[in-house]
C-alpha cells in the first residue's frame, strides 16, 4: 500500500457570506482557517482516496469542474475518489442557496485548490501501513428530534421544554479511526463521527469542532498531522443536551467538542491495530434521487399562510424557537420555499454517484448524498459485507435532509421541501438498497 497527504488552505475573502442559515452573513473575519484535505490510497494499480472540504455541503456541479481538471491534469483516477464536506456552518456558500448567490471568483479558486490538493497528494505517495479501530463511544451527540406531548415530532424543541416525552430515534455513537503510518510516524489521521457541524453561529469563518478536533490532536502528537473528519449519518443528530441550561452556540463551544472528539480519537489511536489490506478496490455507482411531489393542495395551504402572515412576519428574524414550532418568519420562509419547490423541482430528479473504497474485505468507505438520518447509517452498517463501514454523508453532493419514509408524517423542519432539497419519500430505501449494491 502507498498512500499520500495533503492539505491546502480555502478560507474565502472577508465579505463573503457564509453558508448553513436561512439567511446570509457576511463574514466579518477568521477565527480558523479552512481546508482541503486529501488522502489517497494506491494499491496493485488501483489509485482511490478522499478529498474532503471544510464547507457546509458540495455541489454535482463543482465536483464534476474538479474532477475535469484533475483528468487535465493527466491523472485519471477522478472516478475513485470520494470529495465530501465537513458541513461546517461558518464556510463559504459554494452553489446559490436560499436566495444568496455563491461568488463566482471563490469557486474558481476552489476548483484550483481542489485540483492541486489531488495533484500534490499524488506527488506524495509513499510506502505506508494502514492501522484501524473504533469506539462505541460518543456522547457529545444526540438526537435533536423528539416526540411532544401533542403526538408530533419536533426537532430542536428548546431546552428544558416540558413538553418534550423522549427523542425520536437513537444515535450511532461509533467513532471510527484510520491512521496512516510512514517513516515511524503517524502521516494522517481520518475519523468518522456522526455529530452535526453547527456549533459556533457567528460571522466569522471558521472550520467548527472538526478543526479544534485536528489542532487539539495535532497539540497531543507534536506536529501537524493532517485530521480528516468523514461526517456520518447526522442528519437527525446534533450536540444540544435539551436537558441543560448551558449555551451551546459560541466559538467556545466548537472548542469543547472538538477537544473531547480529540481526547477520544487519541484513546483510540493507542489501541489501533494493522489493516493488513490484500487488494484496494473502488466502485461507483449511479443513483437517481426525484424530488418530492407537491400537489396543489399543499400549494394552496402555502399560500393561505402567507396570506395569513401579511407583512407582519416577513422580516422577521428567524430563531430556533421559530424553526421548531414553524411560527412567525419560519411559517412564511417554508411557504414561499414550498410554493417555488413546485415550480422548480417538484416531479424532477437528480443524478449522483455512489462512490465505495474497499481494504480487502475488512473495510469500507462508503458517500451518501445528503443528510442523512442516523438509523439510515446504523441499517448499512448491520447489512454491509465489510467487518467494519465508515459512511461519508454529504459526499458526492448534496440532495437534502434524508428521513425515513415514516418520519414525514411526523413532523420536524427536516420533512419540509426546500428549493435543491425535498428529496421523495422513499429515498432512504432507495439508498440503502444502493450502497449495499454497491458495497458487494
Amino acid at each position: 500500500m502507498h498512500a499520500g497527504i495533503s492539505r491546502e488552505i480555502i478560507t474565502p475573502a472577508r465579505g463573503i457570506p457564509l453558508c448553513g442559515y436561512f439567511n446570509p452573513r457576511p463574514n466579518t473575519g477568521v477565527t480558523d482557517d479552512l481546508f482541503i484535505r486529501t488522502v489517497l490510497f494506491e494499491n496493485n494499480g488501483v489509485t482511490s482516496g478522499l478529498v474532503v472540504f471544510d464547507l457546509c455541503f458540495l455541489s454535482t456541479t463543482l465536483i464534476k469542474k474538479i474532477k475535469t481538471g484533475i483528468k487535465a491534469s493527466g491523472l485519471e483516477f477522478g472516478d475513485n475518489l470520494i470529495f465530501s464536506a465537513t458541513h461546517t456552518h461558518t464556510g463559504p456558500y459554494i452553489d446559490d442557496f436560499f436566495g444568496t448567490k455563491a461568488d463566482a471568483v471563490y469557486l474558481e479558486f476552489l476548483k484550483d485548490k481542489a485540483v492541486l490538493a489531488v495533484k500534490q497528494a499524488y506527488a506524495n505517495l509513499a510506502p505506508a501501513e494502514l492501522l484501524s479501530g473504533s469506539v462505541k463511544d460518543n456522547p457529545l451527540a444526540f438526537n435533536r428530534r423528539f416526540w411532544m406531548k401533542n403526538g408530533k415530532v419536533l426537532t430542536n424543541p428548546g431546552k428544558l421544554n416540558p413538553n418534550i416525552v423522549k427523542p425520536e430515534g437513537p444515535v450511532d455513537t461509533e467513532i471510527g479511526v484510520i491512521a496512516l503510518k510512514q517513516d515511524g510516524r503517524i502521516s494522517a489521521i481520518i475519523t468518522n463521527i456522526v455529530n452535526h457541524t453547527d456549533s459556533d453561529g457567528g460571522d466569522f469563518v471558521s472550520a467548527d469542532w472538526p478543526g479544534r478536533m485536528e489542532k487539539a490532536i495535532q497539540n497531543s502528537l507534536g506536529y501537524d498531522v493532517p485530521v480528516l473528519m468523514l461526517l456520518g449519518c447526522s442528519g437527525n443528530i446534533n450536540h444540544f443536551d435539551v436537558s441543560t441550561k448551558r449555551d451551546q452556540v459560541s466559538y467556545a463551544e466548537a472548542c469543547r467538542l472538538g477537544n473531547g472528539y480529540a481526547e477520544i480519537v487519541l484513546k483510540v489511536l493507542k489501541k489501533l491495530k494493522k489493516l493488513p489490506v490484500q487488494k484496494l478496490t473502488a466502485s461507483s455507482r449511479e443513483v437517481t434521487i426525484p424530488f418530492r411531489i407537491i400537489t396543489e393542495a399543499e400549494v394552496r395551504d402555502a399560500k393561505a399562510v402567507l396570506a395569513k402572515a401579511g407583512n407582519a412576519s416577513s422580516g422577521g428574524k428567524m430563531t430556533s424557537e421559530g424553526l421548531a414550532t414553524g411560527d412567525g418568519p419560519v411559517a412564511v420562509f417554508f411557504a414561499n420555499q414550498l410554493i417555488e419547490f413546485k415550480k422548480k423541482c417538484s416531479g424532477k430528479s437528480r443524478k449522483f454517484s455512489l462512490v465505495s473504497i474497499k481494504f480487502g474485505r475488512d473495510l469500507a468507505i462508503s458517500s451518501l448524498p445528503g443528510e442523512i438520518f442516523t438509523e439510515i447509517g446504523l441499517e448499512i452498517k448491520k447489512r454491509s459485507p465489510f467487518k467494519k463501514t465508515c459512511l461519508v454523508t454529504l459526499g458526492m453532493g448534496e440532495c437534502g435532509y434524508v428521513p425515513l419514509a415514516e418520519c414525514f408524517e411526523r413532523g420536524g423542519y427536516e420533512i419540509l421541501p426546500v428549493v435543491g432539497g425535498g428529496p421523495k419519500e422513499d429515498t432512504a430505501e432507495l439508498l440503502i438498497k444502493e450502497t449495499l449494491k454497491n458495497l458487494k
